[in-house]
């Protein structure tokens, strides 16, 4: 909470209403499923019900919501997400936001976030399916489109901490040295070859989970490829990794750039705003929501 006062006050922002996002299997769990075509009132008032038979949590400790994708292939049937997040976790952001001194009017899950940023800035292909990976430091979000429509989602409680760790241990040196390090690939008496050597191990982990979510996709899902990756969060900085990522996978991958299509006023410093430009996609998907919109 400190830390947000101090960033607002650093800024100057002077807007208080905000959208928050969630993420973690053991918070929000997302199904897409089919069920009997009915109105969005009609689903609205037996969500409960339809909801009580895909999530793990009890229903009464949930915040449920849902959207009508479309239908489905069997007859008199639609393909509904259903989202549920659990009450504790919302209200802990919330309270965080209003002790901050900030009004939340929006609830959203970071892979939605990142779709509604992938639908600002980047032409829907029809016919491939592409995943947005965004690796934070603790957590990888997953979420695959076909034609721009959510597929599979996944959370998995790793991120760019191990590699972090990894360069602390053999190195000696700072959280803050680390973080460093790892996106610049060497720095004074530390080569590039070393850097390297210990960040593959770490490196392997990740891209192994994120293999296993792209394996469960192809298992679970009829749509076998998938054509682009697009890479989101500080991994995507993480030196090497975007190569390694992709010579591992065998698919093609792009680093994010939420920024593509939203006019950048000239007082901005757009150097440091294209270098962290990845790892605000999350942010830029969450300001795009407006009071009432799916």
């Amino acid at each position: 909470m400190e830390a947000i006062k101090g960033l607002i006050d650093k800024t100057g922002i002077k807007v208080k209403d905000v959208a928050l996002s969630l993420s973690g299997h053991s918070s929000i769990i997302i199904k897409r499923v089919s069920i009997p075509q009915m109105s969005e009132d009609e689903l609205s008032g037996s969500i409960k019900f339809e909801a009580e038979q895909y999530i793990p949590f009890d229903i009464e400790d949930v915040n449920l919501d849902f959207q009508i994708l479309g239908l489905a292939e069997k007859d008199n049937m639609m393909d509904v997400v259903i989202v549920a997040a659990k009450k504790d976790k919302i209200n802990e952001y919330v309270t965080v936001a209003k002790e901050a001194g900030l009004t939340p009017l929006i609830v959203d899950v970071d892979a939605f976030a990142l779709e509604n940023m992938y639908e600002l800035n980047y032409d829907v292909k029809p016919d491939e399916n592409v995943a947005i990976v965004n690796i934070g430091a603790s957590m990888i979000n997953i979420n695959i489109l076909k034609a721009g429509v959510s597929l599979f989602t996944r959370d998995s409680t790793v991120g760019g901490n191990l590699h972090t760790e990894a360069l602390q241990k053999e190195f000696t040196i700072s959280y803050a040295n680390a973080e460093k390090l790892k996106l610049e690939g060497s720095s004074e008496g530390i080569s590039k070859e070393d850097v390297a050597a210990v960040l593959a191990s770490p490196s392997e982990d990740i891209i192994a989970e994120i293999s296993r979510s792209f394996d469960y996709f192809r298992d679970t899902t009829n749509y076998e490829n998938i054509n682009d990756i697009l890479l989101c969060g500080g991994g995507a900085l993480t030196a090497g990794f975007v190569s390694l990522l992709s010579e591992k996978s065998g698919i093609n991958v792009q680093i994010a750039e939420p920024l593509k299509n939203i006019h950048i006023p000239d007082s901005f410093d757009m150097e440091y705003v294209h270098k962290v430009e990845p790892i605000i996609s999350v942010a830029v998907g969450l300001a795009l929501r407006r009071l009432g919109d799916k």
